[in-house]
């Protein structure tokens, strides 16, 4: 989907909306269904998003920040920064197969090994994606 559409209100309330957009969720939004979604409580972080595409299902976690100098949204000056931002997370979503396929990568990856901004944030969203792929495979 195209950005403009995503952020359309904003687009013709506010020329000058490039700077201060912070918002990510209509781009998360456009890619799927999100079942969990895990973001970071605080100026900047990660958020991590688990998606069910009709039993097929997607991991994407990025980081984002508080001013345009760290956060690539925030940074965007064009339709055209936005539209290869939107395009460049789509494209950084890992799939899976299968929940049991997902459910063995949530378990035996080396999450430790990962960086992420609050590891805290970073267990609980594996636990709940665990425990939903637990339960889509018994259903």
């Amino acid at each position: 989907m195209r950005v403009q559409e995503l952020y359309k209100w904003e687009s013709e309330h506010d020329d000058k909306w490039f700077p201060t957009i912070s918002n990510y969720q209509p781009i998360l939004n456009s890619f799927g269904e999100i079942v969990i979604q895990v973001d970071d409580c605080d100026y900047q972080g990660d958020s991590r998003v688990l998606y069910n595409a009709g039993g097929v299902y997607g991991w994407l976690q990025f980081g984002w920040g508080s001013c345009s100098g760290c956060d690539s949204l925030q940074a965007c000056g064009s339709w055209e920064d936005v539209q290869e931002l939107s395009d460049s997370l789509e494209n950084s979503i890992k799939w899976f197969g299968s929940a049991f396929e997902a459910l063995l990568f949530f378990r035996e990856h080396d999450w430790e090994g990962d960086y992420s901004w609050d590891d805290g944030e970073q267990a609980e969203f594996v636990k709940k994606c665990e425990e939903y792929l637990l339960k889509a495979l018994e259903g």
